[in-house]
C-alpha cells in the first residue's frame, strides 16, 4: 500500500519545489550547528576571536538558507502545488525562516557585548561553580541543534510519509519542551550567582538564554505546520 505524502499529488514541479525545501531545511540546519558552534566558542573556550570568526560563517549560511526560500517562494508563485497545498508550504517556509533568522539575530546581540566574557572569567575567580555554569550553554546549545534536525526529518518525510512527518514533529515538541526546562534551569541558577556579576552582565545573561531558548520554539512554531499540512493532506 502506497504511503500517504505530498509526492502522490504532485508532478515534476512539485518535487522540484520539494527538493529545493528540503534543501532548505538542510541549510537552516546549518545555521544553527554554526550557533552552536559559536555558543561553545563563547561559553565554553572563552575563546572571543574565534566566535567572531564563526559568527561571519554563519551570516554567510543564513544568506544562503534565505536565498533558498526565495527560490522556493518562487516556484510556488509559478503553479507548484494545487492552492489548498501552496499556503500552507509557503506558509511553511515562512516558519522554518524565522529559525535561521533567530540564530542569527542571537549571534548577533551576543557578539556585540564584548565586556561579557571578561565579567563571566571574572566571576568565574571569586566562584568556580560560575565556570561550571556558564557551560550550560553549550549543552543547551547542542539540544537545540537537535530540535532543528529533527525539524529538518520531519519536513523531508512530507514527501515520503506524512505519519511519519508528524512523529518527527512531535518530536521536535518533546525537545523544545526540554529546552524549556533547561532555560528555566540556567535562568535561575544565573540569578543564584546575581552577586558574583555586575547589573549589565546579569541581565545580558538572562536575556541571551532567552534568545537561545527562542530558536527552538521557532522550530516548534514550525513543526506544528507540519502537523497542519498533514491534516490537510489527509482531509
Amino acid at each position: 500500500m502506497e504511503l500517504l505524502s505530498i509526492s502522490i499529488i504532485g508532478g515534476g514541479k512539485e518535487q522540484q519545489a520539494f527538493e529545493i525545501l528540503k534543501k532548505n531545511a538542510k541549510a537552516v540546519t546549518s545555521v544553527v550547528k554554526k550557533f552552536e558552534d559559536i555558543i561553545s566558542a563563547y561559553f565554553t573556550d572563552l575563546d572571543f576571536d574565534r566566535a567572531e570568526k564563526l559568527g561571519r560563517e554563519l551570516s554567510r549560511l543564513e544568506t544562503a538558507a534565505d536565498r533558498g526560500k526565495r527560490e522556493f517562494m518562487k516556484v510556488l508563485s509559478e503553479g507548484a502545488f494545487l492552492p489548498a497545498f501552496r499556503a500552507d508550504l509557503a506558509w511553511l517556509a515562512e516558519r522554518l525562516d524565522t529559525v535561521a533568522d533567530t540564530a542569527e539575530g542571537a549571534m548577533r546581540v551576543l557578539l556585540l557585548r564584548k565586556q561579557l566574557m571578561p565579567a563571566l572569567i571574572r566571576g568565574e575567580k571569586k566562584n568556580k561553580d560560575l565556570g561550571e555554569w556558564r557551560l550550560g550553554f553549550a549543552k543547551m546549545a547542542k539540544i537545540t541543534t537537535q530540535t532543528v534536525q529533527t525539524l529538518e526529518e520531519a519536513i523531508g518525510a512530507l514527501s515520503t510519509d506524512i505519519s511519519e512527518a508528524a512523529r518527527k514533529a512531535n518530536d521536535v515538541d518533546l525537545l523544545e519542551h526540554e529546552i524549556d526546562l533547561m532555560e528555566h534551569s540556567l535562568t535561575n541558577e544565573l540569578y543564584s550567582f546575581e552577586k558574583l556579576l555586575d547589573p549589565v552582565s546579569t541581565v545580558q545573561l538572562a536575556d541571551f538564554i532567552r534568545r537561545l531558548a527562542n530558536v527552538s520554539d521557532r522550530a516548534e512554531d514550525t513543526s506544528d505546520t507540519v502537523i497542519i499540512l498533514g491534516f490537510t493532506l489527509t482531509g
